[in-house]
């Protein structure tokens, strides 16, 4: 990663969030209802879940915004997965025993539907300290700091790469915090990472300056 680019960054990013307090309060917010939200569905809680109430948490997902019909895409994962097992693998993923890798793959395999931008969402939610939030935007971000090795497709992204990634973002948050950051979670990262380091539209022209 290129420490020198991603300090440039940062030092323009509080820059720019102290020519308008209310917008990064406001996005401050966002991000801790948006945890404390997916926070609240804890293994009880996502074992007695209705159908209705899963709808609710998969389309207040960002990775959902694509779709126009959400219930659709939701009606899928039930079909394709069945509800229980849904419920079950989802609190192995976000509240299991093993490690964020382990549970990563094991939830990537069982599981039919759910990319890894819905899987790194909810584990960013639920765990802010330790996973990130990984997306097409995401990549964009970490290739402009000049991170190596970075996932083109999602069968790439293994629990050891997901893994990798976040330690990346680790990286990033603590420059956020010697700049004097007060939020330097993992999806405080990726706020950053969304308002400072889109520098592609697309992932095509990445791809085609031979992207690693």
């Amino acid at each position: 990663m290129d420490t020198t680019l991603l300090k440039k960054h940062v030092v323009q990013y509080i820059r720019n969030i102290g020519l308008d307090k209310p917008a990064y309060e406001k996005d401050r917010k966002e991000r801790a209802d948006r945890s404390a939200y997916y926070q609240s569905w804890t293994p009880e809680r996502l074992a007695a879940m209705t159908e209705d109430e899963f709808y609710e948490f998969m389309a207040k997902l960002w990775a959902m915004l694509i779709w126009g019909n959400k219930k659709y895409v939701v009606e899928k994962l039930i079909m394709n997965n069945t509800f229980p097992m849904l419920k079950k693998e989802l609190a192995a993923l976000l509240w299991g025993n093993e490690s964020i890798e382990k549970r990563w793959d094991a939830f990537r395999s069982a599981i039919t539907g759910m990319g890894p931008a819905m899987t790194s969402e909810l584990l960013c939610y639920v765990h802010p300290d330790q996973c990130v939030l990984w997306n097409r935007r995401a990549y964009v971000g970490f290739h402009y700091l000049g991170v190596q090795n970075l996932p083109r497709y999602d069968y790439q992204l293994t629990g050891k790469k997901y893994w990798e990634l976040a330690e990346s973002a680790q990286l990033i948050a603590r420059e956020l915090a010697a700049q004097g950051m007060e939020d330097t979670t993992l999806l405080a990262v990726d706020y950053f990472i969304w308002q400072e380091l889109q520098v592609e539209e697309k992932l095509s022209r990445i791809h085609k300056k031979g992207a690693t």
